[in-house]
């Protein structure tokens, strides 16, 4: 990556950048209140009030299976946890090449309370029309609708299907990208890299830092069609508990060792990549994404997934349906450390290993149906009605979480889902 070596980033920088630009919005809204509205500084939101029910009452149904605590099932009968949050956005138009956005995002976080959390803060430079650079805390565009994964209102479902969109559940960055436009008669072609970092904390409160992050994403559209490719590669550092575990498998000499740097997954290099169209002439629309995650050799493997949707518009309703697919194309399950090989007293010990191995192993893939309608029964506010159905692999769990004694792996359940989506 010769360009990307040209930038000397270091995450203290964009933390110095984001706290600047946190500063300087601020005083725009303190100092210079009376601008707002106006050309130099504008305000907006947006928000969902959903509720979710979900058929399975031995594990939770969430929208973000890495980082949610609790969400519809067994936690709760219907949670207004998974889907219910509320943004704030401030852009600042500094020059007419220097901008700025703040973007705050409140929603059920790690340690289940909502506090608010800075989604947004980044600087941005216009070197022309058509090409820019950005430094801070930026989004992660890895999806077809990445820019707005966050405003239910902007797209037509409940939420983006969760089989594809937690492939690489990370949605910004903390770091530099940069873009370029180009034209082709009426076709436009957008480029667009970045590198980066970022820091997520998981449910036990633990931090899950994201090293070295770089991609590429390709974007053409014509018209009302548009066709996406994406790559991106970013080193994890897995949390304390995980790495104490794989620890425990070195203590049997070599076999024990082996078994530990096959499926350990700690700064070791996750890809990703995917393609993604979409066309929407107005009445009625197509879309589809495909992605591909590959953090082998690991315990998290290569998976893909997809889906596929589609929806009318008959005035103010937009019925739609989605179907989508995940599969596993590595490992999931193995024999482990062999027990006959082990000293008696440590059997239970190493059986105990083995068992936590193949539950880090197990399948998470699946298909789902999804029948939806939507109902814009007011200016900027819609209504939202959807149903899942959910048919689990043989031996998954799905993305649920939260997983009680008597869940029945390889099954099928079934969501309800209520929401309200709006925009000021």
């Amino acid at each position: 990556m010769p360009i990307l070596n040209i930038w000397v980033f270091d995450r203290q920088l964009c933390k110095l950048t984001t706290a600047v630009l946190i500063s300087m919005l601020l005083y725009a809204v303190v100092a210079r209140a009376e601008d707002l509205g106006t050309q130099k500084f504008s305000f907006s939101g947006f928000g969902t009030a959903g509720l979710v029910h979900s058929s399975e009452d031995q594990a939770d149904y969430t929208n973000s299976p890495w980082y949610k605590p609790s969400g519809a099932g067994h936690s709760q009968n219907w949670s207004a946890d998974v889907d219910s949050r509320l943004g704030l956005q401030l852009d600042a138009q500094f020059t007419p090449q220097l901008s700025a956005v703040l973007q705050v995002l409140s929603q059920q976080r790690y340690d289940n309370t909502y506090i608010p959390s800075v989604e947004w803060a980044n600087i941005k430079y216009a070197i022309t029309p058509d090409s820019s650079i950005r430094l801070g805390r930026i989004v992660m565009s890895t999806f077809l609708v990445s820019d707005y994964r966050n405003v239910g209102y902007a797209v037509p479902w409940v939420r983006p299907p969760l089989a594809v969109y937690n492939m690489m559940p990370v949605s910004s960055n903390d770091g530099v990208d940069a873009s370029y436009r180009f034209h082709f008669g009426e076709a436009a072609h957008t480029v667009q890299g970045f590198y980066g970092g970022g820091n997520q904390k998981s449910p036990n409160g633990q931090n899950n830092p994201d090293r070295d992050s770089w991609g590429i994403f390709n974007t053409l559209e014509y018209g009302p069609a548009i066709f996406r490719l994406a790559y991106q590669q970013s080193t994890l550092s897995l949390n304390d508990d995980i790495n104490s575990f794989f620890n425990q498998f070195r203590q049997f000499g070599p076999a024990g060792v082996a078994l530990a740097d096959k499926y350990d997954a700690n700064k070791k290099p996750t890809i990703f990549w995917g393609v993604s169209a979409s066309y929407d002439p107005g009445n009625w629309f197509v879309m589809g994404e495909w992605g591909q995650s590959k953090l082998t050799p690991s315990f998290m493997g290569e998976q893909i997934a997809w889906y596929a949707s589609s929806g009318y518009r008959f005035g103010n309703f937009t019925p739609y349906v989605i179907y989508a697919n995940s599969r596993m194309l590595s490992n999931t399950s193995d024999p482990g450390l062999d027990l006959a090989a082990v000293p008696p007293l440590l059997v239970g010990y190493a059986a105990g290993l083995n068992a936590g191995l193949n539950g880090f192993l197990k399948p998470t893939t699946g298909t789902t149906v999804t029948l939806g309608n939507r109902w814009d029964f007011m200016k900027n506010t819609a209504f939202k009605l959807q149903y899942e159905h959910t048919a689990l692999d043989d031996n998954s769990s799905g993305l649920l979480i939260n997983l009680q004694p008597g869940f029945q792996a390889g099954g099928h359940f079934n969501v309800i889902s209520v929401a309200v989506d709006f925009v000021f």
